[in-house]
């Protein structure tokens, strides 16, 4: 960790430390806040509907949230992110079983919550790095993301079981309040860079690079497969093959100490110009991860998904994110208009968002609800696979003249 360190500000170090709070906090609380919403009604409708909400609101007020960062800066709409996070789970902490009737609530603190967060968290990932090194920047970020939240599932699994279970989800949202507080104090050390005021959503709409246009159908790709895989699917299949809280939470403590070695070997050999052979063996592994565990959901099969979860996942995401960063900066304009860019990237995400948590709807009408988990959980991932080809035909050409470049 000193040598990743070494190599960045002392602003970008109170980012990573911000983050790793912020991700003990998400730890605690995240995958166990689905749980809990599950427990409400034992069925998955309360749990697509929270998911639908969320991404309706973050879709909906991205364009206020920064609007907002104008106004002020894009860590400001961060650091009240981090406050959105805090009264979502303070929300949950004080309607306990009530919370079944406030769902709509809880998705709009959400929303609102991830929107102001996202805008910062972009902003900065385009500022503290450039292309040639952004893939080793966002692998470190993983990995502080990972260490701040190994622990966490561990506690939390440990609290709910060793209290009365409701009582002990009351905990654990507690807790997660406490880390987020302290996340948002960290954030005060961060400068603030305010961005130009004036707004340029129309010229990104219609006048951004090919690459950037070509990336709308891999972003809504991303959207539907996320909305319900990502957001719920895993959480779900993973505590049920596990069989309970405690089970979980030391099996996602696994999941995350494997992310810390991945992401340190990721890190260091990390190279733009094999973007896509790191996102095509990611994408592959965590298909057929998905697929053996649905059909032979035993404890072996989970102990393998949760080895190879967190390094697909770190593969796909983090290529992901730096291929869209690298189309942002493709516009010679990009230092004026990365906020827009920004902005007008949730279009195709928020849509997929929703569209994936209405097909998830439509196959709970024509599968049993036995066979609703499994077959939704290995199907929603083949959307990545789906991605490869796309993704080549927009990147071959760059990646081949960046690995040119590098030698």
């Amino acid at each position: 960790m000193k040598g990743f360190l070494r190599d960045v500000s002392p602003e970008a170090t109170y980012y990573l430390a911000m983050t790793g709070l912020f991700s003990f906090g998400n730890a605690l609380s995240g995958m166990f806040l689905q749980i809990f919403i599950w427990r409400l009604d034992r069925t998955f409708t309360l749990l697509a509907q929270y998911s639908f909400y969320t991404s309706l609101f973050i879709l909906c007020s991205f364009y206020f949230c920064a609007w907002l960062a104008r106004k002020t800066s894009p860590m400001a709409t961060m650091r009240w992110g981090i406050a959105g996070y805090f009264l979502s789970y303070l929300l949950a902490l004080v309607l306990r079983d009530a919370l079944i009737h406030h769902l709509l609530l809880l998705g709009l603190l959400q929303g609102l919550a991830i929107s102001l967060f996202s805008v910062g968290m972009h902003m900065a990932n385009l500022d503290m790095a450039t292309n040639r090194g952004r893939d080793r920047f966002l692998y470190m970020q993983g990995l502080v993301a990972a260490i701040g939240g190994v622990a966490g599932p561990l506690v939390s699994g440990a609290v709910i079981s060793w209290f009365d279970q409701m009582l002990g989800y009351y905990l654990v949202f507690f807790m997660a309040c406490v880390f987020f507080g302290l996340a948002a104090i960290v954030s005060l050390r961060i400068p603030e860079r305010p961005v130009e005021l004036q707004s340029r959503l129309l010229a990104v709409l219609l006048h951004a690079p090919k690459e950037w246009k070509r990336m709308y159908l891999v972003m809504l790709g991303d959207g539907i497969a996320s909305g319900v895989y990502v957001t719920f699917l895993i959480s779900m299949m993973m505590y049920q093959v596990a069989g309970g809280e405690w089970k979980l939470g030391v099996f996602q403590m696994m999941s995350e100490l494997v992310s810390i070695v991945s992401l340190v070997i990721l890190a260091r050999r990390s190279r733009p110009d094999q973007r896509m052979l790191v996102y095509t063996i990611g994408t592959l592994g965590i298909w057929l991860g998905s697929l053996f565990l649905a059909y032979q959901p035993t404890m072996l099969s989970l102990m393998l998904f949760v080895l190879m979860k967190p390094i697909a996942l770190n593969m796909m995401n983090t290529t992901i994110n730096a291929l869209i960063y690298a189309a942002i900066e493709k516009d010679p304009r990009y230092k004026q208009m990365q906020l827009d860019y920004i902005t007008v990237r949730e279009i195709p995400l928020g849509l997929g968002r929703m569209a994936g948590v209405f097909i998830f709807f439509m196959m709970r009408n024509y599968l049993d609800f036995d066979q609703l988990l499994p077959v939704s959980f290995s199907l929603f991932p083949l959307i990545y696979v789906a991605m490869i080809p796309v993704l080549y035909l927009i990147w071959h050409k760059n990646q081949t003249e960046a690995g040119r470049t590098l030698t």
